[in-house]
């Protein structure tokens, strides 16, 4: 952890001012707050024991577990459901997947019709429209105390709350990181860039092209993967611009700021022409196939890339900055929906529930997906922290940012309206970044006015 991050967190501690945007902004200040808290892996083991670890179902049950199909993490809840079916004999779990294009949709479908999962993988940014549709429900306080929450798990899982309560617990969190080939980048004599400025020499210089015809590109165009967080959170804040209001109530988007970072991202296409959309069907496939010699992604990458092309020659290096450095931190949470409201239901799915967000499972996660560990107690752990693959991304953690969202699906499509536009049209982009705001300041305005 940085000693900076550590700094601040114990100041807005001891100040009493923390508020949610501090705890977004100091993520990995968390493993400061456990010590704070009590601070040694005993206590941080006995944040774990919840009371949903002592609950028991009076009889058998059946739930169903909903996520999308993520191949690394659908393999490991198959190995995990039989672990705790075996600890927990009358729960039965039924694990259920969609693919991502449709995994909204099935969930929307089954919100209308009364039916669906009893426990919820959620994109923390879907929580808020969840929550407002009553399809999530509060975990229940006695068996997930918050101050145990608070105290052994990053505090960007503030996103998760709402009042005074929370609505999921996360496994594992993200931050984004850039992807280096460094065959292709010794190729061309480069390094892994550090700066804005590298990034496009970098480029450049691995960029192939035969004709009018893209072999190689030098980074990856990623609208609809981590291109929209890329811009919005990263590339925004690199250049010295809070995209939103510390009371998550106004967009800074339009700022002279924020469109010279949207405008030096057009330009990778527009100007440098390293990169195309949809080149080699999506970022993460150029890159795997080695026709990409940067890319912007998750930590859970790596566990896709180690099962599918372990020979792949790739490093990993922090977001290159411009002014500032920044990342985006995301993660994936599991919440009660109303159709495990009570009874034996409700006890079977905060068991599960709490068997996800236990250490141990952590310490298999990773490994299996990429994805680091929710308890800053596992996350700085020497296993971790030595891995040369994962130690970029947990080093970001305290300059990394969770974007509060109302409706992230529409979100994400009014900045890739914003870059088509650009791109397809030639709008100016101040008009089309003025453009994009707006819709999302609607949803905001709207949000903040049935939630009083």
């Amino acid at each position: 952890m940085s000693r900076l991050a550590d700094h601040a967190l114990r100041a807005a501690l001891a100040s009493g001012r923390i508020d949610r945007r501090t705890l977004l902004q100091l993520t990995a200040a968390g493993a400061a707050g456990l010590a704070l808290a009590g601070g040694s892996r005993a206590v941080a083991a006995q944040t774990h024991a919840t009371g949903a670890a002592a609950l028991e179902v009076a009889n058998d049950v059946e739930i169903e577990y909903w996520q999308y199909e993520f191949a690394s993490k659908v393999e490991l809840v198959n190995q995990l459901i039989p672990e705790f079916q075996q600890a927990n004999p009358k729960i039965k779990v039924t694990h259920v997947n969609f693919p991502y294009d449709d995994f909204r949709q099935k969930v929307a479908a089954a919100v209308q019709a009364g039916e669906g999962p009893d426990v919820l993988n959620v994109f923390y940014g879907w929580i808020p429209v969840y929550a407002q549709q009553q399809f999530l429900l509060t975990l229940p306080a006695e068996s997930f105390p918050v101050d145990q929450i608070q105290s052994g798990f990053f505090p960007m899982i503030e996103a998760a709350r709402i009042g005074d309560a929370y609505y999921a617990l996360p496994t594992a969190v993200r931050t984004l990181g850039l992807f280096c080939n460094l065959d292709l980048l010794g190729a061309a004599g480069k390094q892994p860039p550090a700066t804005w400025d590298e990034l496009v020499d970098v480029a450049l210089a691995t960029t192939k092209r035969s004709g009018d015809t893209l072999e190689i590109a030098g980074i990856t165009y990623d609208p609809g993967g981590q291109g929209h967080h890329w811009w919005r959170e990263c590339l925004n804040r690199q250049n010295g611009l809070v995209p939103m209001s510390e009371d998550f109530k106004q967009l800074h988007w339009s700022e002279p700021a924020g469109v010279e970072a949207f405008s030096w991202f057009m330009s990778l296409i527009k100007e440098h022409k390293v990169t195309e959309n949809g080149f080699y069907t999506d970022g993460a496939t150029a890159f795997e196939t080695a026709h990409a010699a940067l890319h912007v992604d998750g930590s859970y990458r790596v566990g896709t890339y180690s099962a599918n092309v372990p020979d792949l020659n790739y490093s990993i290096v922090p977001l290159p900055k411009n002014t500032d450095q920044a990342s985006f931190a995301s993660f994936w949470a599991n919440g009660i929906t109303r159709n495990a409201a009570e009874g034996d239901a409700l006890i079977a799915a905060s068991k599960f529930i709490d068997f996800l967000a236990s250490p141990d499972v952590m310490r298999r996660w990773t490994p299996a997906t990429g994805e680091l560990p929710a308890r800053p107690e596992i996350a700085t752990e020497a296993t971790f922290t030595q891995d040369a693959k994962l130690a970029p991304f947990i080093e970001q953690l305290p300059y990394s940012y969770a974007t509060f969202f109302v409706n992230e699906a529409d979100d994400r499509q009014a900045v890739m309206d914003a870059m088509d536009q650009v791109l397809l049209e030639d709008m100016d982009p101040a008009v089309a970044v003025e453009e994009a705001q707006a819709k999302v300041q609607q949803m905001l305005d709207d949000y903040w006015a049935n939630a009083g």
